[in-house]
């Protein structure tokens, strides 16, 4: 039995690390991923200060525009990707910048570092154009494979450590609980991977979510960490309440404080982290009340002492965050004239920089939700558990009719732990229902707590009466279910997208230029930072051209460096021919190289608008691409209805009699 069960187990670590690599996964699953993250890092900074001026501007000269051409300009370029996220600017300030610091840029780093010991690196005479984070050389020279496996790989080595490590461990005590001198050598015998361990590994949001930077992943992780220490700090009040012991929290002073320090970090990866870790701050505070015979006394002690944590770390994010955003605010000037002294400046600006209460404003509002999508209150319930967890939700829904009757049946323990994990998922699930925009991942912390509560039953082994046929029908039905998530979100979802972006630039032939102009239509954002500072390798320009020189020297990703990114993402056919007509106009000689870049079925809808103007040349196709927008067209075949499923690179040109 331990062995199957480490051989399993193994089998789903390696798919895990395997999927990291973006040719195995090549999935897409929501632009947070890269907006949240490493759009930031490589396209703040300086871009913020300079891209944006350069980047809309008809030449690379500061000129002075009229209110019409500015007007016309900002019509004519208004779908050009601007590399800002949103979230990042100092007007918003609602994403803390050291969680992506956290999860992309250091691992990034520590990968550099590794990679400039080991190989030496040869200068072969190209310029390297500055990145944005620091003007860090070291990793301006990373590739765009590199820039995107590496923080995956690291992702998926800290979700085995605090998401299968941490219910490891929580199941090990409550095992450790419930064992006896009669069943201890059962228990040895049936050593190894704990089947709710099993049943994380292979649930596909640990599979496909877990292994992406996504802040939604470090915010199931520190959940995971403060219900282990909560389950464990009760552990051991327990059991020396049972030794009748009068020293019962000697050794368990410093709890609190790493609570309070775990609370902050949550908070500020996500604001939504409140919501799930409340029940079991306050299910610690009434366990320590109920350790120390109902003093409030030491209720209030500790009380102090996670505040006290929770407000030091807290400032500690704080004043990183104001360093960031008021750094690059354009109004930094403007303080200093208030305030000389940094210090000064700190107190007097901070205030608009605390992340998590901007972005709970943000978010409170109905009219901001939606620009991002509005849902019925009840999608988290009804759509995204099933979605999410399947089999497990259903079990969870299920088991809430006997609750009672396994309250009565279970030590006290026991019954603890189902309270916290089980108030965990409500509090959660209900405050983010609350909030008109709800998507699946806001409720990947629920997890955790699911998987420890029904993992068991979700197999058909929860240590009842072994029904053979129904522990197969109930394991079929979990693989399954995780299979096909498993391929459509890891490989099948906007699939393409990322490939076809790092394969730019893509001359159509030996004898074109690398294309100048990149259109993205029906597809979800391109990141563009994965192509920015690319090397001169394989492009049509050298390190002796006046338009690079210029654009290294001002730190933006212009000219030569690489095409200008324009994204109409789910726009009419008409503003795309408003876009080509601007871009490629063929009423005058014009030598610009267009792609456009879109799925397959669109293209059919494309055709038959028949367009007389331009002619559109497959050069290259990316398989294994979905839109959930724009669905393949069955014509009667699955040949046909499977060629579909494609994200093809257009050559746009001109036809020869306009």
């Amino acid at each position: 039995m331990a062995a199957s069960r480490w051989f399993i187990y193994t089998l789903l670590i390696l798919l895990r690390f395997y999927g990291a690599y973006y040719n195995s996964l090549p999935g897409y699953i929501h632009p947070d991923e890269f907006f949240q993250g490493g759009q930031e890092l490589f396209f703040g900074c300086q871009q913020r200060q300079q891209q944006l001026h350069y980047l809309k501007k008809p030449t690379l000269d500061k000129v002075e525009l009229s209110r019409e051409e500015e007007h016309k300009h900002y019509e004519s370029n208004k779908y050009v990707v601007d590399n800002i996220p949103w979230e990042f600017e100092p007007k918003n300030a609602i994403r803390s910048i050291v969680p992506p610091a956290f999860m992309t840029l250091l691992p990034l780093r520590v990968y550099s570092v590794l990679r400039s010991i080991i190989t030496s690196s040869s200068n072969d005479g190209s310029i390297d154009c500055p990145s944005s984070v620091d003007n860090d050389a070291i990793v301006g020279q990373l590739s765009g494979s590199e820039i995107l496996i590496i923080p995956r790989l690291f992702m998926t080595f800290l979700s085995m450590i605090f998401l299968d490590g941490c219910l490891w461990i929580l199941v090990k005590y409550t095992t450790s609980a419930k064992d006896t001198t009669t069943n201890k050598k059962q228990s040895s015998r049936n050593s190894g991977p704990p089947i709710q361990v099993i049943v994380l590994a292979s649930s596909w949001p640990i599979l496909v979510m877990a292994t992406r930077p996504f802040t939604n992943t470090l915010e199931a992780m520190v959940v995971s960490l403060l219900l282990l220490i909560v389950a464990m700090d009760h552990h051991h009040h327990h059991s020396i309440s049972n030794k009748n012991s009068n020293n019962k929290i000697s050794n368990q002073s410093t709890i609190p404080l790493w609570i309070g320090m775990i609370c902050s970090i949550g908070l500020f990866a996500r604001f939504t982290f409140a919501f799930f870790a409340l029940p079991i701050v306050l299910l610690f505070l009434y366990n320590r009340w109920r350790a120390s015979d109902n003093c409030w006394r030491n209720v209030g002690w500790n009380l102090f002492s996670l505040a006290l944590s929770f407000l030091t770390t807290s400032l500690l994010f704080v004043t990183i965050d104001w360093y960031y955003y008021h750094y690059h605010s354009p109004g930094r000037d403007v303080d200093a004239t208030i305030c000389s002294d940094w210090s000064c400046r700190f107190v007097a600006t901070a205030s608009k920089y605390v992340v998590p209460w901007n972005a709970f404003r943000y978010n409170s509002k109905a009219t901001n939700l939606a620009e991002h999508g509005l849902h019925p209150r009840i999608t988290h319930a009804l759509v995204n558990m099933p979605m999410m967890f399947g089999p497990l939700s259903l079990f969870g829904y299920f088991s809430c009719i006997e609750t009672r009757k396994e309250y009565a049946s279970s030590s006290a323990e026991a019954c603890f732990r189902r309270v916290l994990c089980q108030s965990t998922i409500i509090t959660g699930l209900v405050v983010l229902s609350c909030a008109p925009h709800q998507e699946p991942r806001f409720i990947l912390p629920c997890i955790v707590p699911l998987v420890f509560l029904y993992g068991q039953r979700v197999v058909g082994m929860d240590n009842k009466q072994p029904n053979l046929k129904k522990r197969a029908i109930l394991t079929t039905l979990w693989v399954v279910f995780n299979s096909i998530l498993y391929l459509f979100f890891g490989w099948l979802h906007q699939g393409g997208l990322i490939p076809s972006l790092l394969h730019l630039p893509l001359p159509v032939n030996s004898q074109e230029a690398s294309p100048e102009i990149v259109i993205y239509y029906k597809t979800y954002m391109p990141p563009t930072f994965l192509i920015r500072g690319r090397s001169l390798e394989n492009m049509a320009c050298n390190a002796n051209d006046e338009r690079r020189r210029v654009s290294c020297e001002r730190g933006i990703s212009l000219a030569c460096d690489n095409p200008i990114i324009i994204d109409l993402q789910g726009s009419e056919v008409d503003d795309l021919l408003e876009v080509l007509h601007e871009r490629l106009p063929c009423h005058h000689r014009n030598e610009q190289s267009v792609l456009l870049i879109t799925p397959a079925p669109v293209m059919i809808s494309l055709s038959e608008k028949n367009w007389r103007e331009y002619k559109f040349l497959s050069v290259h196709g990316h398989r294994t691409h979905v839109s959930t927008e724009d669905w393949p067209v069955f014509n009667g075949t699955f040949r046909s209805f499977f060629d579909q499923l494609e994200l093809v690179t257009y050559h746009v040109s001109c036809t020869a009699d306009v």
